[in-house]
């Protein structure tokens, strides 16, 4: 791997990790871009790899590096108080087991057409964050065999629709914490993370177990996993990830929302734009 490899990595992972702390995210959605340009140069990657093992390398890369961004990020809330581990461990393992059914229904329908609807309704998201319209009612006042049935449910449809859309836990996490359990808008972040550490974790055992050991890449690559670009991405990303967390802990609720907001606004337009354009130009 190049010096501006390494540099371009540190300083992605620097962006990714702050991001996930802020918002919730796994940082997935920065990561997986930049790593679609960064295997395609051989100069770069510091290894030729084949075009077709590229965007599976880039996605595994990019969940083994969200393993310790979620981790570092579920931890530094929890010293806060900010994780409600109560739907977090119970969404986690329910998502989890739900992803494989997602996987297996993947392949079977039209991955643009999923991610065109999954766009627009991150846009309502957006809309209805905006507008302030969800339930103010937590889990705390649900009775407790409610409570555990709705964060089951709740994460077995972040393990589905990830899987299904190939998009972060985070995305379908958010959304799901704040309109189907309620959760008190300081803690969302958190207890995302929180769930996120348990995606990604499976994720990444799935990819370790399916590849080759040394990968299509020698010695870079082992199982999918290129790893001195993971490296420098986590590196970056352990940096960054503190300063995401203490400045969300430090931003009023008002202000959460804005950024819940934004972010749904600026991912849901994206995906809905360039998958709308995909289906328009077709094959």
């Amino acid at each position: 791997m190049s010096p501006a490899g390494w540099l371009a990595a540190l300083g992605t992972g620097l962006l990714a990790g702050a991001v996930s702390g802020l918002v919730g995210i796994g940082g997935g959605a920065i990561m997986v871009p930049f790593l679609y340009f960064f295997l395609a140069s051989s100069e770069l990657a510091g290894v030729a790899l084949p075009a077709t093992e590229q965007a599976v390398i880039a996605h595994a890369t990019s969940l083994l590096v969200i393993v310790p961004i979620s981790v570092r990020g579920a931890w530094l809330y929890h010293r806060a108080g900010r994780v409600d581990w109560d739907a977090g461990w119970r969404m986690g393992l329910a998502a989890v087991a739900f992803a494989v059914l997602g996987a297996r229904v993947a392949v079977a329908v039209p991955g643009q057409a999923l991610k065109l609807v999954f766009g627009i309704f991150l846009l309502a998201v957006a809309v209805q964050v905006l507008l302030g319209r969800r339930s103010v009612a937590g889990l705390a006042t649900v009775r407790t065999g409610t409570r555990t049935v709705r964060a089951l449910l709740g994460g077995a449809l972040v393990g589905f629709f990830s899987a299904l859309l190939g998009v972060g836990g985070g995305l379908v996490a958010i959304p799901v914490l704040l309109y189907w359990l309620h959760l008190p808008m300081e803690k969302v972040s958190a207890t995302s993370l929180a769930i996120i550490t348990f995606t990604a974790a499976a994720g990444v055992l799935t990819y370790a177990v399916s590849g080759q050991l040394g990968g299509p890449g020698g010695a870079a690559v082992l199982s999918y996993f290129h790893l001195p670009v993971a490296l420098a991405l986590a590196v970056g990303a352990l940096i960054a990830v503190p300063l995401g967390t203490e400045a969300q802990l430090r931003m009023p609720t008002r202000y959460l929302r804005y950024l819940f907001a934004v972010v749904f606004l600026l991912l849901g337009a994206r995906l809905t734009v360039v998958n709308l354009l995909m289906l328009v130009r077709g094959p």
